[in-house]
């Protein structure tokens, strides 16, 4: 009888014991973000200093490489360009997952007032990307020094040109089809965006689309001049344009189911010479958002017949183009229940925030389209708005991001393997 109630007791022992290894783990990350608070500040603020365009990431490629290979990782720079990839093996095989991170910046002047202003004139950091570069950078360290108790891989992606475009390529796809997801074969990716919508400490994130699509389009309408005063003789360019953009704006509110989100906005329109002559070329560009490519595909059909019904009304003719930018950012949904529910349990449930999609766009949406993926944005709660001239992160989400990244990835590594 003694022995019975003394193997029951040990057993029963086993699971505090269990609890208490997974919260320590947690419980160490925790410490660690506090205490490289410091260090995230400073890495941010030397990145800040730095900003540089599209496949231009010069400086802050090199950068970020010398901080990588001091962790000991496996660093590969070059990758498009100035991408960088660095894989942390851990001392037990396993899953593999991605960290992504943008490091280009925006061609504007900078007019924040800060002490640690850009000191390239004509750029700055004004979507936060120097703070997705640290949130990632930390992450790396902290992970770096668990090394022993990592079952997988975690591989850390810096990528260039997700603002920009070369060559009808973003970034991301440029490092796609340059290999950055093999070598080991990335299985699952995370990601995120800083969004000063939402309070600082806490995350946004939904299953499904959570970024847009976006198309840019340009509407060129050839029509023919003729005298002010005798607009009979011509084909009135500037008046077929005007009625495009009303029936364009119809096919949103009538032409659409209701219940999808879509945006078409004419956003530059030129034509004409002089005030008493009749155009007979106008030129309009503007974007389309959308989160599904059946409601695109409807967009640019319904476009198109608009164009063609004035063309039979009033005989001109015309030229459209419909160029796909960007797919949108899908996150998986058995993944994005995992990092969920991870999130709830390291920041509290009530940090852990439901959004509607945006209609405003990410490059992260070609890995999401190639491999399962989570993206979700983290709170700034600043009144600056993302792009503008002076916008700044709020360094307090030091504190949020690494701890997020590092709990994440490692829970989608014990989730991978108990798919597997």
């Amino acid at each position: 009888m003694t022995a019975r109630f003394s193997q029951a007791i040990a057993l029963l022992a086993c699971f505090p014991i269990a609890l208490a290894a997974e919260d320590g783990r947690t419980q160490f990350i925790r410490e660690k973000v506090l205490d490289l608070f410091p260090e995230a500040v400073k890495i941010r603020r030397d990145l800040h200093r730095i900003p540089e365009p599209c496949l231009q990431e010069t400086k802050t490629s090199q950068y970020i490489a010398a901080y990588l290979e001091k962790l000991g990782l496996e660093v590969h720079t070059g990758i498009a360009e100035t991408g960088i990839k660095a894989v942390l093996r851990g001392a037990k095989p396993g899953p593999v997952v991605g960290i992504r991170a943008d490091m280009d910046a925006l061609p504007l002047n900078e007019d924040t007032g800060l002490t640690f202003t850009s000191e390239h004139p004509g750029f700055m950091h004004a979507c936060g990307h120097d703070g997705h570069m640290t949130n990632v950078l930390i992450s790396a360290k902290i992970l770096s020094e668990m090394r022993e108790r990592i079952a997988g891989t975690i591989v850390f992606i810096f990528q260039p040109c997700e603002e920009g475009n070369a060559e009808g390529k973003s970034g991301a796809h440029l490092m796609i089809e340059a290999g950055v997801l093999e070598n080991p074969r990335i299985e699952a990716m995370l990601g995120l965006h800083v969004m000063p919508e939402f309070p600082v400490g806490s995350v946004a994130l939904r299953p499904g689309p959570l970024m847009a699509n976006v198309v840019f389009f340009e509407v060129v309408i050839k029509g023919k001049s003729s005298h002010g005063a005798l607009p009979h003789q011509g084909i009135d360019a500037v008046h077929i344009s005007a009625l495009a953009i009303q029936q364009f704006q119809a096919i949103i509110s009538r032409l659409k189911d209701p219940g999808e989100r879509a945006v078409l906005s004419v956003g530059s329109i030129h034509g004409g010479t002089a005030a008493n002559i009749i155009s007979d070329r106008v030129v309009m560009r503007g974007t389309v958002r959308s989160f599904s490519f059946e409601t695109e595909n409807a967009i640019e059909k319904q476009m198109r017949n608009v164009l063609e019904g004035l063309a039979l009304t009033y005989g001109m003719e015309f030229d459209f183009e419909f160029d796909r930018a960007s797919q949108y950012v899908h996150n998986d949904p058995e993944l994005t229940e995992i990092i969920t529910d991870s999130f709830r349990e390291t920041i509290g449930t009530q940090n852990v925030l439901s959004t509607e999609p945006m209609t405003v766009a990410e490059d992260f949406s070609a890995f999401s389209h190639t491999i399962p993926s989570v993206f979700f944005f983290l709170g700034t709660g600043t009144k600056e708005k993302l792009h503008g001239t002076d916008f700044s992160v709020d360094e307090e989400i030091f504190k949020t991001g690494p701890l997020l990244f590092c709990t994440g990835a490692l829970r989608l590594l014990e989730h991978l393997a108990d798919r597997n």
